[in-house]
């Protein structure tokens, strides 16, 4: 090895050990503050040392980079001492001098003291915080700890001191800011902790009411555990003692310790409430409840022996319950296969998240790579998301399953109101083949009427004229005119409305007797109004209209066929000549009648067109029809013990009301 080479390494082995035995200066630059001062601390850990030794350790370069302290040394917080000297490297061109504030960001700091000490060797004492004393609203800028406003000469150097005796968490940043900076983090800090607390209450908000309407108990205690969740990152970011016991620190251990334990009790009651049989408690449900007694039994143990290694016994258990949901989400998916494929995924990453930040309590500083406060609520973010996701993906399964019995059960009334409206138009067919044969039966009555005179007519002139003709002449003549009487008297007779034929072709139902006939069927008019409704909904939606029915449970005993007759005619008419608006049916009760309501917003019809329209082939001009549904309406009605009014107005619409006995 050549001599250059030799001194080469010899100079960067010195400006190693410099590098190491010197601690870093900040220059402070002109109206500006330093965001990170971590990165230049450097550390001592002997808390044993007064003020004065500290300073003279930290001058003599006695500090070193590391912050190692541990949670495993001392059943006690943990206790460092940070330094760094600060430079104002503003131009001292008379202007005064630069003010700044510290600010620590340390959750659950069990004590935190700040010195400047000033080249004349003044020492002002910045902060003196201690989580056993009141709440102190001036040390607190949203959840960080601040120091009063201090100066800092231009050109002057200062050397900044803290003492920290940790809490659970060796994990902290430190900035100085000006005021104008410490304003504008302090409201980006309160944006942030609103917009989080207000995106999780939401969420259980949400979470619970919907197992609650499901009367899912299970689902229920997970809301309360992530509630409890929720709880404890409030603490941590001291909203308990700010909020609810201010005078009194000596509830922050119990408070703490409280609200961890009692998140894995609730998570191995979960457990084990989920993979009990239908038949009741089985071996694993059984120890899996028990084992929330550790939660019990540490939550005792806190109020005597508090202290850091309590709380790794409750880190502890919280993986053990993140195992137990594991195991348990097994059970699920067997059960009910992947409806709780999520709950799996849940609890490998709770476990993941939380021996990570298991491992980050114990390590320490040295393991850092986010601050813990944050990885707490990223954890909790994490879970809560993957939660949501996972009742998202239930409800979405329910959906489905109801989608499925809803299309069952429409497909069902779709062939009920299939056979329904095929039965209606067999019913118009049939009363349109009625009134067509009335009609043929009329026109050949009279025909055989008219033609009856002429006959006769004819067979007395061919008498008079047959008397020169051969007696087998006037024979086949006399047969003929004979067929022919008799052939017009018979037509004549079969067209008689006295005919026996056509009285059996009325019902007792249509005469209203009883006969022989059965019990009268009672059935609810709602039935009648489903199918009406069923029939004519798509017609209206086609022409844009509302068509609305008003169901009952009232029952009826008039024949179902004669009522759905009459208010599918009247319904039919509303919807064909209602342009625009809705068209209402329904019923209301009465005394011992029922009172059937068809109304619309079409056109309307004076008094005379209501009389003229009552009557057999009378119609509007803009029909289309044959004139016989109003008419068969109000016949039907008549002839089945019932009554058939109507009141409308010209441009604003018609209102039909069907009369009819209850049950």
């Amino acid at each position: 090895m050549t001599s250059s080479l030799r001194f080469g390494l010899f100079l960067i082995f010195c400006l190693f050990v410099l590098a190491g035995s010197r601690a870093e200066t900040v220059f402070l630059e002109p109206g500006r503050g330093v965001p990170d001062m971590k990165a230049s601390l450097t550390y001592y850990s002997d808390p044993s040392k007064s003020l004065g030794d500290i300073l003279k350790f930290f001058r003599a370069g006695e500090f070193g980079d590391d912050l190692d302290t541990t949670m495993l040394e001392w059943n006690y917080a943990p206790e460092a001492w940070a330094g760094v000297e600060i430079f104002n490297d503003t131009i001292d061109d008379g202007r005064g001098a630069d003010p700044f504030v510290l600010v620590i960001d340390l959750p659950l700091v069990s004590e935190v003291d700040a010195y400047l000490i000033r080249e004349s060797g003044f020492t002002e004492g910045l902060i003196n915080y201690s989580i056993f004393d009141p709440f102190v609203a001036e040390h607190h800028s949203v959840t960080r700890l601040r120091t009063p406003v201090f100066e800092i000469q231009p050109q002057e150097s200062v050397v900044l001191l803290v003492n920290f005796k940790f809490g659970p968490f060796q994990s902290f940043d430190m900035a100085l800011e000006t005021p104008s900076e410490l304003e504008a983090s302090a409201f980006v800090s309160g944006i942030t902790h609103t917009a989080f607390y207000a995106f999780c209450i939401s969420s259980l908000v949400f979470f619970f009411g919907f197992h609650l309407a499901m009367k899912n108990w299970i689902g229920m205690l997970y809301a309360l555990q992530f509630s409890v969740g929720l709880a404890l990152i409030a603490y941590i970011d001291g909203l308990w003692f700010r909020f609810f016991y201010p005078a009194n620190p000596a509830l922050q251990s119990p408070v703490g310790f409280f609200l961890l334990f009692a998140l894995s009790g609730i998570g191995f009651v979960i457990s084990g409430r989920s993979v009990r049989d239908e038949g009741g408690e089985t071996k694993l449900s059984v120890a899996l409840t028990s084992m929330a007694l550790l939660s019990v039994l540490g939550y005792i143990v806190s109020f005597f022996s508090p202290g850091p290694y309590l709380a790794l016994f409750s880190y502890a258990l919280l993986v053990l319950m993140f195992a137990a949901t594991l195991l348990a989400s097994r059970g699920w998916r067997r059960a009910q296969g992947e409806i709780h494929l999520t709950g799996t995924l849940i609890a490998v990453a709770g476990i993941v998240l939380g021996a990570m930040l298991l491992f980050l309590l114990v390590a320490g500083s040295r393991a850092e790579i986010i601050p813990v406060s944050t990885a707490v609520k990223g954890c909790f973010s994490v879970l809560l998301v993957a939660t949501m996701t996972g009742l998202t993906a239930h409800i979405i399964n329910l959906r489905r399953q109801h989608s499925k019995a809803v299309q069952a059960e429409f497909a069902a009334l779709e062939a009920e109101a299939k056979r329904s409206q095929e039965l209606l138009v067999a019913e118009r067919n049939y009363s349109r083949a009625r009134e067509l044969a009335s009609l043929r039966q009329r026109q050949l009555a009279t025909a055989s009427h008219d033609l009856k005179q002429p006959i006769m007519s004819l067979r007395m002139n061919v008498d008079s004229l047959a008397e020169n003709m051969e007696p087998d002449v006037r024979s086949r003549l006399k047969e003929a005119f004979d067929y022919i009487e008799a052939l017009s008297n018979d037509y004549l007779r079969q067209t008689t409305p006295e005919e026996p034929a056509l009285e059996s072709d009325k019902s007792p139902a249509a005469e209203g007797g009883g006969g022989a006939q059965a019990e009268p069927e009672v059935y609810e008019i709602s039935l009648v109004l489903d199918t009406v409704y069923q029939m004519f909904t798509e017609e209206a939606v086609s022409k844009g209209l509302e068509l609305r029915r008003v169901l009952s449970s009232k029952t009826v005993a008039v024949p179902p066929l004669i009522v759905m007759r009459i208010v599918s005619n009247l319904v039919s008419n509303a919807v064909k000549y209602t342009e625009r608006g809705k068209v209402l049916f329904g019923v209301r009760a009465r005394g011992a009648f029922l009172n059937l309501c068809v109304l619309d917003t079409g056109p309307g019809m004076d008094t005379t067109e209501i009389s003229e329209f009552a009557e057999a082939y009378r119609k509007g001009d803009k029909s289309e029809g044959h004139g016989l549904g109003l008419s068969v309406c109000y016949e039907l009605a008549s002839e089945n013990g019932m009554e058939l009014t109507c009141t409308s107005e010209k441009q604003k619409g018609t209102a039909f009301v069907l009369t009819l006995p209850l049950a």
